[in-house]
């Protein structure tokens, strides 16, 4: 009787959890704040004004900038990269610190320093919103090299990237289109553009196939900066890591400069 009497005690004198704490310790389980910084890194989400996107076509109106902490350059190259078709579904929040900015974050690559522009879309990437985008990133960050401006992306990404540089040939130092069917209905003005395209060699036929075909068409019409990886044994799913894998990516897509 004596020992229950204590237990009772000791039981009102331990405090309660806060209903806060008690939500981490339940149903918070497992959900992770993503950090602001990682290296010499920063990261901020792009709010686009509504005034901006109005017009915007699948475009969300918000985006992630990567951007150095410390740096010695008064101008940074930008490097553009678009996602494929699941990109768009999740928060924008979930996805830092992914793609193009993990490839920078290793040890051989910084020496590159440069902003990373990471926006989202509910579908197919629309050329002329991602175009307006851009101009108000560029008017809110004037120390973005306006002549080192590059665009990456994979499979839908890379079908953006296309399409974008097809629409605006003398927006970009140079691009990286990945995983993608090229349209080449309008390459007149891309022959002076440097392309690094990659696919699989088991992605489907008319990527396979209609790669080569763009770079054949390009050379035939004048271009000398047009070039093309092919993954031995990579699907389409495979592919993309293997383009992750690629030497010299980041010494070729920096070492171009828009005329």
């Amino acid at each position: 009787m004596k020992f229950l009497s204590l237990f009772l005690i000791a039981a009102l004198v331990v405090p309660a959890l806060p209903a806060d704490a008690q939500n981490r310790k339940g149903k918070g389980k497992g959900v992770r704040k993503q950090a602001d910084t990682q290296g010499n890194y920063r990261v901020m989400v792009v709010d686009v004004p509504e005034k901006v996107a109005s017009g915007f076509e699948r475009l969300k109106p918000k985006a992630l900038l990567y951007r150095p902490i410390t740096t010695s350059k008064t101008k940074l190259p930008l490097v553009v990269t678009l996602h494929g078709s699941g990109g768009g579904r999740r928060d924008i929040g979930q996805k830092k610190w992914q793609g193009t900015i993990r490839q920078l974050l290793k040890p051989e690559n910084q020496k590159y320093e440069a902003m990373v522009l990471e926006p989202q879309s509910e579908g197919l990437w629309d050329p002329k919103s991602l175009e307006t985008m851009l101009e108000f990133v560029i008017r809110e960050n004037p120390d973005v090299d306006l002549k080192k401006i590059c665009c990456v992306g994979y499979s839908m990404g890379g079908k953006g990237t296309w399409e974008w540089a097809m629409n605006y040939p003398k927006r970009f130092a140079a691009i990286i289109p990945k995983a993608f069917i090229p349209d080449v209905s309008k390459i007149d003005g891309m022959v002076d553009l440097p392309i690094w395209a990659m696919v699989g060699d088991k992605d489907s036929k008319p990527r396979v196939e209609g790669i080569p075909a763009m770079k054949k068409a390009l050379v035939e019409l004048g271009s000398t900066k047009v070039k093309i990886s092919v993954f031995q044994g990579a699907n389409h799913a495979t592919g993309s890591g293997r383009s992750k894998e690629e030497p010299g990516v980041f010494e070729w897509l920096f070492s171009w400069e828009r005329e």
